[in-house]
C-alpha cells in the first residue's frame, strides 16, 4: 500500500515540538524493533485523533440519554421536535446557533421501552467550542440509563469536523444504582480520515459519571473518567493497542472540547512502545508522547491536539 505523511493520515493540522526529558519515562520498544509501516508518530497522532473524536460523540450520546425522563411523548408530524422538545435542549447552551440537531423519539409498542432516540444533525451542526457535527445518531434504551441492567444500543453515522465516524456501541449500566453512574460499554468503529485513510477501533471499557449527572442543564460541572482499552488496525495494516493507565484515567469535563488529562500505553505483541500524557487536568490543546527512537534515545514530544477543522486537509 501506498505510504502516506504523517499530516494527510490525520487531516489535522498537528506540530510537534521535540525537547529533551528523560525523567520519569517509561521504558519502551525501540523504533527498530516495532513493526509498524509508518512512524510511531504517525500511529500515536491517528489514534489520538479518534480518541478526541469518539468523545465528543460519547458526551452528546449522553445528553440526550440522560433526557429520557423528559420526553413525554414521540415525535411526529403534528408535534414535531422544535415544538415539543426544542427548547429544552437550547438550556444547555452547547449549540452554537439556533440550528439544533433534529430529535425524534419512538416508544415500545407495549410501553416507554425500548426508547428510541434518533439525534440528526443534518449537514452540520456547530458547538459553542467550534466542533462542527453532521450526521445521525441512533440510541436505542432498553430501560432508564441509570437503572439495573440498562442498555443502551447506539449505532454512529456521523461527520466530526473532518473525521468520519461510523460503527456501533454497546453500554450496560453497571454501577451501584443511586450511588454510582458507571456503564461497561464494548464498541467497533471505523474512523475515516480526509485522505481516505481508515482506522478501525474495538473498545472494551468503562465510562463513569463522577460529577454533574445531578445538573442536566448544567454542562460546566460535568466530569467524567475513562478506563479500559482499544485494539487498532489502519489501511497500511499497523496493527497495536492501547490501555489506559488504572490510576489515570482519560478525564473529560464539560466546558473543554479535548480530553484534559489521563496517561496511555501503546504496545505491539505484549511490548510497549509509546506512552501518551494528556496533562494534569487544564484545558488545553497541548499532551505529551514518549518513545525510543532508533539511536536508542528515550525521546519526548510535545503534540497539539483538537485542532482538526472540516473540510482541512492540510
Amino acid at each position: 500500500m501506498k505510504k502516506f505523511s504523517f499530516i494527510l493520515v490525520i487531516g489535522l493540522a498537528i506540530s510537534f515540538f521535540s525537547c529533551d526529558n528523560k525523567d520519569d519515562v517509561v521504558d519502551v520498544l525501540d523504533e527498530k524493533q516495532v513493526e509498524l509501516n509508518n512512524s510511531i508518530e504517525t500511529v500515536v497522532a491517528s489514534e489520538e485523533a479518534s480518541e478526541t473524536i469518539i468523545e465528543v460523540a460519547d458526551y452528546e450520546v449522553d445528553l440526550f440519554s440522560f433526557m429520557e425522563s423528559e420526553y413525554d411523548q414521540p415525535t411526529g408530524t403534528k408535534e414535531g421536535y422544535q415544538n415539543r422538545y426544542g427548547q429544552l435542549f437550547m438550556e444547555w447552551q452547547r449549540y452554537k446557533t439556533d440550528k439544533m440537531p433534529e430529535v425524534s423519539i419512538e416508544f415500545g409498542e407495549d410501553g416507554r421501552f425500548p426508547m428510541t432516540i434518533t439525534v440528526n444533525y443534518g449537514d452540520s451542526t456547530v458547538l459553542y467550542n467550534g466542533t462542527v457535527i453532521g450526521g445521525v445518531v441512533v440510541i436505542e434504551l432498553s430501560a432508564r440509563p441509570r437503572t439495573d441492567g440498562a442498555v443502551r444500543e447506539i449505532t454512529f453515522d456521523l461527520m466530526i469536523d473532518s473525521v468520519a465516524m461510523d460503527g456501533t456501541k454497546r453500554m450496560e449500566f453497571t454501577g451501584e444504582q443511586g450511588v454510582s453512574r458507571k456503564w461497561e460499554y464494548t464498541s467497533e468503529l471505523t474512523f475515516t480520515y480526509p485522505d481516505g485513510t481508515e482506522l478501525f477501533r474495538s473498545a472494551d471499557r468503562t465510562r463513569e459519571w463522577v460529577a454533574g449527572l445531578d445538573t442536566k442543564w448544567d454542562i460546566s460541572d460535568d466530569k467524567i473518567e475513562i478506563r479500559g482499552s482499544v485494539t487498532c488496525v489502519d489501511t497500511e495494516q499497523n496493527e497495536y493497542s492501547k490501555v489506559i493507565d488504572e490510576e489515570n484515567p482519560l478525564t473529560k469535563i464539560g466546558t473543554c472540547r479535548m480530553i484534559v488529562s489521563g496517561l496511555v500505553t501503546f504496545s505491539q505483541n505484549q511490548e510497549e512502545f509509546a506512552t501518551f500524557d494528556y496533562g494534569d487536568g487544564e484545558c488545553d490543546n497541548l499532551a505529551t508522547y514518549t518513545y525510543t527512537n532508533e539511536d536508542g534515545e528515550v525521546v519526548s514530544k510535545e503534540i497539539e491536539i483538537g485542532k482538526h477543522k472540516r473540510y482541512k486537509k492540510n
